[in-house]
């Protein structure tokens, strides 16, 4: 048989795309030579791996296990170019990071100048993307890396946790003389939100389900935002409240530090961390990534004795 590489290239292409189409795009050639070279590689086997009947695109029970087989090969063969690489002292390419929106503009600053000054050779490209689209870009291959709130639990990916990060309050009412708040201490009636699609969201709804309020707004309007820096300015114009993660008050002027409480133990976390493919092979530089970031973040965060870890849904 004349399998090559390029073949085995082509058919992952296709299995991480579901599509013909784009898994020719994705590898910079036509779809009728892809569909060609694919063909020619089905026949040197003697196994039909796709139905191109169905749509999308399906895997033939035979061909699924060539997959698993093409899966490990190509690991492989990444984690040979990867070494060769770096006893050449040559680590280039492009490294694709997707981070989402409620950590993106409080830890890029932190980390991204140290990695891109450690490998100068790396093109490093950053996308703020949301959770479900992070784990679909990982999984289609389009997407090396993702930092984001763990844990996700899926087998076709590895997650590292990098640091524990706590909420706090930012609580702009006027009448308000508390240090620290519990839980049930939070005015429901003022509580602003981010909208649906950030997993902070299902984080602050899980830390509000633990109280026994059930206080509704009495205001005529709703408002959710779709970021951060929006949710503040809207929150501290009404004279209302929020939760937000930790390092997004770091850099509040000294006014709005004057609003921001911690709570009371309990002190309700998230967990964040990397998020990768499992057969994915440039290790060092995940590696690497991950001293940057907890070098920067573990000596800013404080250190409390008892947390409770608010998971993403």
């Amino acid at each position: 048989m004349n399998m090559n590489i390029q073949q085995f290239q082509y058919v992952l292409a296709v299995v991480d795309s579901k599509n013909f189409e784009t898994a020719a795009e994705k590898c910079c050639i036509t779809q009728s030579t892809l569909s060609t070279m694919i063909g020619r590689f089905e026949s040197e086997i003697g196994i039909k791996i796709f139905n191109r009947k169905t749509k999308p695109v399906s895997i033939t029970t035979e061909g699924g296990k060539i997959i698993d087989r093409l899966r490990i090969i190509d690991n492989e063969i990444g984690q040979l170019e990867n070494v060769i690489q770096e006893l050449k002292g040559e680590m280039v390419g492009v490294l694709k990071i997707g981070i989402i929106p409620t950590i993106a503009p409080y830890l890029l600053h932190l980390f991204l100048p140290k990695l891109a000054n450690k490998f100068p050779q790396i093109k490093i490209i950053v996308k703020e993307i949301p959770t479900v689209q992070i784990t679909e870009l990982l999984k289609n291959r389009s997407l090396d890396i993702g930092i984001l709130a763990l844990p996700i639990i899926d087998s076709e990916l590895t997650e590292q946790e990098l640091y524990v990060e706590p909420f706090l309050v930012y609580d702009c009412r006027v009448n308000k003389s508390l240090s620290k708040i519990s839980i049930n201490n939070l005015d429901y009636s003022k509580l602003w939100l981010l909208q649906e699609g950030h997993c902070l969201r299902t984080q602050v709804y899980q830390i509000c389900e633990r109280s026994n309020q059930t206080k509704r707004s009495k205001l005529n309007f709703e408002f959710e935002s779709g970021s951060m820096d929006s949710l503040l300015r809207f929150t501290k114009s009404n004279e209302g409240m929020t939760i937000i993660p930790f390092l997004a008050s770091l850099d509040f002027p000294i006014d709005d530090k004057r609003n921001v409480l911690e709570f009371i133990n309990p002190t309700p976390s998230r967990s964040v961390g990397i998020l990768t493919h499992k057969f994915f092979v440039k290790k060092r530089l995940a590696l690497e990534l991950a001293k940057i970031i907890q070098d920067a973040v573990l000596e800013l965060l404080p250190k409390i004795k008892d947390t409770e870890i608010i998971k993403p849904v």
